[in-house]
């Protein structure tokens, strides 16, 4: 009971530490093929240089899919021998001499445990989570350095787990100066020498050679318009919402627009989608990713999901979406539409990821406590949402329901709030073809409902981030 399940949750935070071991390639199916994806896929991984092997195929039950696993290092020096106590060692092409730094300071340095035979590079955590996805390490990420870095040099990085609420460093601190806590994420070329990691606001710092953790293709902007990089759980929402030719669609919380633009994708454009976010900001970035993907069949809005329920006034005619969006007019400031919402059955399919307690995001290089408090917030956050979305769908219409995160309150319990709070709405099964394992048992949900649902375990087999989705009809 309670132990088997700490020992599970255990395991599932260990998991959270690491990537998932496959690179998931989504390929957007408006401007290229699969094969063309694997085919330019293959030829840049082998230019690369890389000290690992990769496989690339097709995944076996999602057609527009293409996984990257890392294979066994290439190089003589495995990773036991490359790193000990978390700093590299027997890879010296750029020893420090001892003669470079005052004695006092050296032994310091060596109290201290950062590395003798090269130099360092510290990078906020969320720069280093992106690293140990495959990404290189741009200027704006370097929170400070070791004095001397030189261009072509060979250097260590880690990466500072400060708390969120923590005091920030100030950038461009030296190495001697840095106080705090900090992990080994890998070996890196500098791309630049050390005054211009601060002085420039643009460009790649770093080009990563090998990380700490599973080996991940370098990808970082490849094929852009073509793939895009995307979680396996989050591919598996487009395909259970299944979108049709024609279909008019909401996605109620779109940033940053992976989901949208795969239905796109699906519907080869044929169809009219409404992408929403409350920030501006984001659905400005937004706006442009649909642009360099082609979906020229997504409307972006700068739209609180949680308050676009319009009501339908004795003296007005109700309206359907796209008339809505054809009589708005464009924001002079940013060229967005207004457009305050939309009645009710507007909608044939609904996208609905809203906000969550982001629990099944991987890697996680520090897992900051919430209390449940804390997590119910949540829970109760996305009700507003929910509230909003079923008036929304036409009869008959799908929605679906995912979060990213492993929190029964936002999950199981969030299926069992929507069947006993609106019995218009019917759950059906997300496709047993589609990865994913049922629900947990004992919050809310029956045998028959949790094989429904999927939910995606961090520590199980398919080896993806944690996440959860669920598929309704609405009767």
């Amino acid at each position: 009971g309670t132990l088997k399940s700490k020992t599970h949750l255990d395991k599932m935070m260990g998991y959270l530490k690491y990537p998932p071991a496959d690179t998931c390639c989504r390929v957007n199916l408006i401007s290229s093929s699969v094969d063309e994806v694997v085919a330019e896929l293959t030829n840049h991984l082998k230019e690369q240089n890389s000290n690992y092997s990769y496989s690339i195929k097709q995944h076996e039950k999602i057609e527009d899919l293409v996984v990257i696993r890392g294979g066994s290092s290439q190089s003589s020096t495995g990773m036991d021998e490359l790193y000990l106590f978390n700093s590299p060692q027997k890879v010296s092409s750029t020893r420090i001499e001892e003669n470079e730094l005052q004695l006092s300071a050296l032994k310091k340095r060596r109290g201290r445990g950062w590395p003798m035979t090269h130099r360092v590079v510290v990078v906020d955590r969320f720069c280093g989570e992106a690293v140990l996805r495959g990404a290189n390490i741009f200027v704006k990420g370097i929170i400070c350095a070791d004095a001397g870095i030189w261009k072509g040099e060979e250097i260590a990085v880690y990466a500072d787990i400060r708390l969120s609420k923590s005091k920030s460093l100030t950038r461009g601190l030296l190495l001697e100066n840095y106080s705090g806590r900090c992990v080994f994420l890998g070996i890196g070329i500098s791309c630049c020498k050390r005054s211009e990691y601060f002085s420039q606001s643009t460009g790649i710092g770093v080009r990563m050679t090998q990380t700490a953790g599973p080996p991940q293709p370098p990808l970082n902007g490849f094929l852009g318009g073509k793939m895009m990089l995307q979680n396996l759980p989050s591919i598996v929402v487009g395909k259970a919402l299944d979108p049709q030719k024609g279909d008019a669609i909401l996605d109620m919380c779109c940033a940053p627009g992976g989901k949208t633009s795969h239905l796109a994708s699906l519907m080869n454009n044929d169809g009219f989608i409404i992408a929403c976010d409350k920030s501006r900001k984001k659905m400005i970035s937004v706006r442009d990713f649909f642009q360099s993907m082609g979906a020229t069949c997504i409307i972006p809005l700068a739209l609180d999901s949680t308050k676009s329920l319009l009501e339908l006034q004795s003296s007005q005619c109700w309206r359907s979406p796209k008339e809505i969006v054809d009589a708005a007019s464009s924001s002079k400031k940013d060229g967005l539409l207004d457009v305050e919402g939309f009645y009710s059955d507007s909608f044939d399919r609904i996208l609905l990821d809203p906000p969550c307690s982001a629990l099944g995001l991987r890697p996680k290089l520090l897992i900051e406590a919430q209390t449940s408090a804390d997590l119910m917030k949540h829970a109760e956050y996305q009700r507003h949402f929910v509230r909003n979305a079923i008036p929304l769908l036409k009869s008959g219409g799908t929605m679906t329901y995912s979060t990213c995160t492993i929190n029964t309150a936002e999950n199981e319990e969030m299926v069992k709030f929507i069947l006993s709070e609106f019995p218009c709405m019917k759950l059906v099964p997300i496709s047993p073809e589609l990865p994913g394992c049922a629900g947990l048992p004992g919050v809310g949900l029956t045998d028959q409902q949790r094989g429904m649902v999927k939910r995606f375990d961090p520590s199980g087999e398919a080896d993806t981030m944690g996440f959860f989705a669920a598929k309704f009809s609405k009767q």
